[in-house]
Parts: C-alpha cells; sequence; structure tokens
C-alpha cells in the first residue's frame, strides 16, 4: 500500500492520509520511494497560490486515479529512490532530487532525458511549469555533495528563489530605492534574499520579524537592522523604499504603506505563508504590490546565461550560502505522518522554529 496526504484544498487544516492500493507499473515509468523530503512555509504558499500559480495540478488525485474531490495534494522538495524501472536509461537503485507528493511513492514517465536529470512525462504535467517539472539525478550534478545531503531539501528550493529575487532587484536598479525590507526575515528565503543582498553591499538590508525571533535574525548577520513589527514607525520614512514581502500579512503591509506613503517604490510579494491574513491593501500612496514569479526570471537567465551560466552564478552564491547555515540551522529527520503533521500545524500556525530544518519519510 502506498500512503499519501490530503488537504482540504478550502481549509488547510483538514488533512487525511490515506493507503493507495499499488498497481502494475506501466510501460517507460519508473516507481520511486519518497523521501527524506523537506516541510518548510514555502509549502503553505504553494497550497496558498495552488489554483492561481498551478501547484495544485502536479499531483491531483484524480490524474493519478484517485477519487478524492476538493482535496489536494500538496507538493514538497526532495529526493527519490527508483525502487522498479521499465525505463531503458534509469536503473533500480538511482537517486533522484525534485518535486513530488508527500507519499510512501509515485511513478514517473522519464522524457527529455540528459546526463543530469528528466522531466516528468505524465499527460497531466506536460503544460506545466519544467521549472518543477524536472527531476535530478544526483550522482550526476557535482553540485550534490554528500555535505550538503540535508540541506538541499531545505534550503536548494529556497535559496534559489533568494538568488532570483536578488538578481531581479539588481537587475532593475533596486527601482530606486535606498532601502529594503524583508518581511518575515526569519523565514530561510527571506535569509537567503538577505545574504545575497548584503553580499553586495550597495544597499541597506532591514530584517522585520516577530519579536520572538529577534535573537535569532540578527545572529545571522545579513541584516544592518532587525525590527520587530511592532516599531514600524522606528524605520526611516524619508528613505524611498522596497519591500520584499514573504508572509504576506495584510496588516504589517498596511502599516508599511502608512509609514512610508509615496517613497515606497516597490512592493514585491513572494509568499503567503500569513494563509488565514487579510490580502495586502490597494494603496492608495506608494507601489501596488507585484506577486514574484520564479519561473520567470529564472528562464530569463537561462535563456541569458544558459543552463551551464545559471548553474554556475548559483552555485556561486549557493555553496557560501549553505556553509554560512552550518552555523544556525539544525537539520532534524523524521519518519511518519505524526511527527510530520505536528510540523505541518506549527507552519500553519506560524509557530516553525527558524534555526531548525525539518526532513521527512513516510
Amino acid at each position: 500500500m502506498n500512503q499519501t496526504l490530503l488537504v482540504n484544498r478550502k481549509d488547510f487544516r483538514d488533512t487525511k492520509m490515506i493507503d493507495v492500493p499499488s498497481a502494475d507499473l506501466a510501460d517507460k515509468h519508473i516507481r520511486v520511494d519518497i523521501g527524506p523530503f523537506a516541510l518548510t512555509a514555502n509549502n503553505i504558499t504553494y497550497m496558498v497560490t495552488g489554483d492561481m500559480i498551478g501547484y495544485w495540478k502536479f499531483f491531483d488525485p484524480e490524474a493519478y486515479g484517485l477519487e478524492e474531490p476538493g482535496l489536494g495534494r500538496m507538493p514538497v522538495w526532495g529526493y527519490g529512490t527508483v525502487t522498479q524501472s521499465k525505463c531503458v536509461d534509469i536503473d533500480v537503485g538511482v537517486r533522484i532530487y525534485g518535486f513530488f507528493p508527500i507519499a510512501k511513492s509515485i511513478d514517473i514517465k522519464p522524457v527529455k532525458l540528459s546526463p543530469l536529470g528528466f522531466q516528468d512525462g505524465a499527460d497531466h504535467r506536460l503544460a506545466l511549469h519544467p521549472i518543477y517539472n524536472s527531476y535530478t539525478l544526483t550522482g550526476n550534478d557535482p553540485s550534490f555533495v554528500p555535505k550538503l545531503d540535508d540541506l538541499q531539501p531545505v534550503l536548494r528550493p529556497l535559496f534559489t528563489t533568494s538568488f532570483l529575487i536578488d538578481d531581479f532587484f539588481e537587475d532593475e536598479g533596486y527601482f530606486g530605492a535606498e532601502q529594503i525590507i524583508l518581511l518575515s526575515a526569519s523565514s530561510k528565503t527571506a535569509l537567503g534574499t538577505a545574504f545575497c543582498l548584503k553580499n553586495r553591499n550597495v544597499i541597506k538590508v532591514i530584517g522585520l520579524t516577530s519579536s520572538g525571533n529577534m535573537a535569532f535574525t540578527s545572529g545571522t548577520g545579513f541584516y544592518d537592522i532587525v525590527e520587530n513589527y511592532d516599531n514600524i514607525p522606528n524605520l526611516d520614512a524619508s528613505k524611498k523604499t522596497a519591500i520584499i514581502d514573504m508572509a504576506g500579512n495584510g496588516e504589517v503591509n498596511g502599516k508599511l504603506y502608512d509609514h512610508f506613503g509615496e517613497n515606497l517604490v516597490y512592493n514585491c510579494m513572494v509568499g503567503k505563508s500569513h494563509w488565514q491574513g487579510a490580502p495586502p491593501p490597494k494603496a492608495k500612496k506608494g507601489a501596488p504590490p507585484i506577486m514574484f514569479f520564479v519561473p520567470d526570471q529564472a528562464k530569463k537567465r537561462v535563456e541569458e546565461w544558459g543552463g551551464a551560466g545559471f548553474a554556475k552564478n548559483l552555485a556561486a552564491s549557493w555553496l557560501p550560502f549553505c556553509d554560512s547555515a552550518q552555523g544556525w540551522l539544525t537539520i532534524s529527520k523524521q519518519q511518519g505522518d505524526t511527527a510530520l503533521l505536528a510540523c505541518y500545524h506549527d507552519f500553519l500556525d506560524g509557530k516553525a522554529d527558524p534555526s531548525q530544518g525539518c526532513l521527512f519519510t513516510l
């Protein structure tokens, strides 16, 4: 039996784990045991924006023969090991990295194979964005080094987003801003973005976080200033300011608009971990919120730099960030749905410890 987690697409607290009978493996397919995979606040954003951007479509229960109306499978990043193969180019025992459902296993149809990986050729995934539809053969990719094995699923997808946000802002001349404020500054995507911005050393980087996360966030050394949400009035409103919002907290956005007014020159919406809160307000003064879509910036840079150039430029920031993470991030590895759901509800409630990374296997 193959366990899989289903989530009510209208109420994320409503979940159920079901057993799916295993079918015979189809021709040209591989069967992959999933895990370990990471759970982060980014996975909540995938659900919030699932209909708008299409994240629910990747592992739609109906496409896999499950009659579960109103329920979906939240995508996660992680490893998988091939346990059966009817694909002549993929051997049993091969380890891959990519986008998975929370499940024991999944069948994949490898297409567009290269020495570094392949895409899933399942009919329902062909029209979906290739950045989420690609799987890496970890044994052939030199960036998958043993010392980073546990960090990859937790940080790699988030840091790729961070790298592209930083690249986007630099490419746009920071929209004329003199300072950038990162909301949910203790989140791993915010930390990666702050790391990249700080390394450029061309603009002041400010973190906004909860009072309980102030010490941790300051201790990373990635921010010039760290303030809690209650101290927004302490920020210099005379400066042209851009914000990068990882949480989507409409109340905090409203306070920033009130404080900075027309000096708020860009509002980059990245995440929606604050999933139950009000949306960002319609700005009477200042730049309106604009959603940052990672694949668009990635596609632009791959076209300009080439695939190898993109990987080289990403690695130049990724590897130093991983080195830094070993000083502030502890990875825990757990098994079973009880531990998984406890962590999942911590993220829903905004209670996750920013100094912890969580890996799971069912």
